[in-house]
Order: structure tokens, then C-alpha cells, then sequence
């Protein structure tokens, strides 16, 4: 019996010690991208921000367009700083087609000057959506975008940032629009030969299969992936496919052993300089639920690339796109 008894009580020691081997990148993380809508209050984003394990989000707003700036600076102040402001481009209806282009353009403008205002140090813009899928859902009734990046809202929202020296995140779905992915993504290509010496950055890898992100990398240098939702937490495709609630092209970088497939891991190996971490938190269950659970995912992730891929992925590549002067800890 006391044999027995002193078996039972050694079962947890051994699973812990098998927990804490396992492979995992401890250095510096930046949430390159998240956002925070009406549905979470400020005190609840804190909370999860200061007890999950992310150095920095670059967070912008949805919801009210004149709340936006005073809801920023109470979650800068409730987590110690420990997130920056993305200025929003997208609360005066700029990606509901039938809304007004110019006021839309002029909102992105306001909301620039608020933050000056309210001497807020913001490291860059939102999204720019060019492309998104409808929505019915009970959180999102959205009848969908589909435009390009010679478009006129598109085009003046491009302006704006690139005046202001910062990297321009564009929202492309080439999946959920596969009709025009070719279109978009000759754009891409475009715009990056156009401007050599600006940074652009793909939202949710743009959706993009590992051929036309090879065809990005070989074309352009300037032209980057964030990795937001491309893992197994949001590639679950085929049920929404069914229901028709939401975007169903999203991709998904793992195996279905939760491993980097070998030929994105490769790729990423290839070309550190190109892709930057964020989670795209967006409703108020990306924040309260599997949270944490998706930054240990992404850190067992980055401690299978090469040393300096996850270090440049994880912190490096943002902190110099955004100029944060971070220090970067691999």
C-alpha cells in the first residue's frame, strides 16, 4: 500500500517535469495586430493583456468612432504601457461599401488628430480592409467588401499612411475572393515595386497559398505576412462553409500534428525578414477564451524555426516596421 501510495504522488512531479521540456520561445513577443470592440470592457482587455504572456500588443478600436481614442488610453494606462495605438482606419464605415468614401477618408483623419491631441505616441495604423467576406453572425451582420488597391478609398487610406512613414497593414482575402486573387495579388507585387522603400503588411497572410507567397517573396522586399489567424484556432473552415457565417478561406500553416508544415516552415527559415506575429484578437472571445492557450501554441511554433527566424518573427521584424525601439530578448 505505501509502495502504491508513493506511485500515486509521483505522477504529478513526472508530468510536470515532461511539461516544462517541451520546446518553447521565451524571448521577446509582440502582438504585431489585435483589436478591441464593444463587447469587452476596458478593465476585462487589461486584465487578459497583463496576465497573458505578450510583451506588447499594437492594438486599435472598433465600435464608437468617438470613443476610440479615450478607450485607448484607459487600457494603456490599466496594463503600464504595455500596448501601442494603432490608429483606426475603418470606424466611419470604410469598409461598408455603400458608406461615403470621403467621410470615411476624413474619419482616419480625425481620429490621427484626436491622437495628437491626447499626445498619444501611436506607432502606426489598422487594417485597411480591401477585401472581406460577408458576415451572419450574431456579433457581425456584414454584407461584405470586394475592392482593390486602385480603388479610391483604398488608394486616399494608402496616402494617408504612407505621409506618415509608417507600414501600410492591408486586409486581402485571396481565398474567400479567388475570383480575383490573381488581380490582387498583381497589385501586391505592384504597389511593392512602387514603393521600394515603404513597408506592407498582409493581414491573415492574405489568405495566400504557399505558391503565390512564394511568387510575393521572389517579387517584391518590401511586401510582408502577419500570421494572424492561420492556425488551427480559426482555419475551421468547412463548418462555416456550411452555416455561411463567415469568411471560409482562411489557411492554416500547421499539420495536423500542430507542427509548421515543412514547406511554410522552410520558407520562413528562407525569409526571416518577412513574416511578424499577431493574433488579431478581435470580439470579446478571442480575448477571453483560449487566449493564452493560442500564445503557448504560437511559442512551441517559433522554438521549432531557426534562432534568429522566431526571434525577427516574434519581435524583431515589427519592432523595426513600426520603429518601436524595442529590445528584442530571443
Amino acid at each position: 500500500m505505501k509502495k502504491f501510495i508513493i506511485f500515486i504522488l509521483a505522477l504529478p512531479f513526472f508530468s510536470l517535469n515532461s511539461f516544462s521540456s517541451e520546446k518553447i520561445y521565451k524571448g521577446t513577443l509582440i502582438d504585431a495586430h489585435s483589436q478591441v470592440g464593444i463587447l469587452i470592457s476596458n478593465k476585462e482587455v487589461s486584465e487578459r493583456i497583463n496576465n497573458t504572456d505578450v510583451d506588447l500588443t499594437l492594438l486599435s478600436m472598433r465600435g464608437k468612432y468617438e470613443n476610440a481614442t479615450k478607450r485607448f488610453k484607459s487600457i494603456q494606462k490599466l496594463t503600464n504601457g504595455k500596448v501601442q495605438y494603432l490608429i483606426p482606419t475603418k470606424l466611419k464605415g470604410f469598409a461598408r461599401k455603400k458608406r461615403n468614401a470621403n467621410e470615411a477618408i476624413n474619419g482616419i483623419k480625425d481620429l490621427k488628430k484626436q491622437a495628437i491631441k491626447n499626445k498619444i505616441n501611436y506607432v502606426g495604423f489598422g487594417e485597411i480592409i480591401v477585401q472581406h467576406a460577408p458576415h451572419d453572425h450574431e456579433k457581425l451582420k456584414y454584407e461584405g467588401i470586394n475592392l482593390d488597391l486602385n480603388s479610391y478609398r483604398i488608394k486616399k487610406a494608402i496616402d494617408i499612411i504612407l505621409k506618415d512613414e509608417a507600414p501600410i497593414i492591408l486586409h486581402v482575402e485571396l481565398n474567400d475572393y479567388e475570383e480575383d486573387s490573381k488581380k490582387i495579388l498583381s497589385q501586391l507585387v505592384e504597389i511593392g515595386k512602387k514603393y521600394p522603400n515603404k513597408n506592407f503588411l498582409l493581414m491573415h497572410m492574405a489568405q495566400i497559398e504557399i505558391e503565390e507567397a512564394e511568387i510575393i517573396l521572389k517579387e517584391t522586399k518590401n511586401v510582408h505576412f502577419i500570421t494572424s489567424h492561420s492556425d488551427p484556432y480559426r482555419a475551421k473552415n468547412e463548418k462555416r462553409k456550411r452555416l455561411g457565417k463567415a469568411q471560409t478561406g482562411w489557411i492554416t500553416l500547421f499539420n495536423k500534428k500542430n507542427n509548421l508544415k515543412k514547406k511554410w516552415k522552410n520558407l520562413m527559415n528562407e525569409n526571416p525578414h518577412r513574416f511578424v506575429f499577431a493574433l488579431d484578437n478581435v470580439f470579446d472571445h478571442h480575448w477571453k477564451k483560449k487566449y493564452k492557450d493560442r500564445v503557448y501554441f504560437w511559442r512551441k511554433a517559433l522554438a521549432s524555426l531557426n534562432q534568429n527566424t522566431s526571434s525577427l518573427i516574434a519581435c524583431g521584424n515589427a519592432n523595426t516596421y513600426f520603429k518601436l525601439e524595442l529590445k528584442c530578448i530571443p
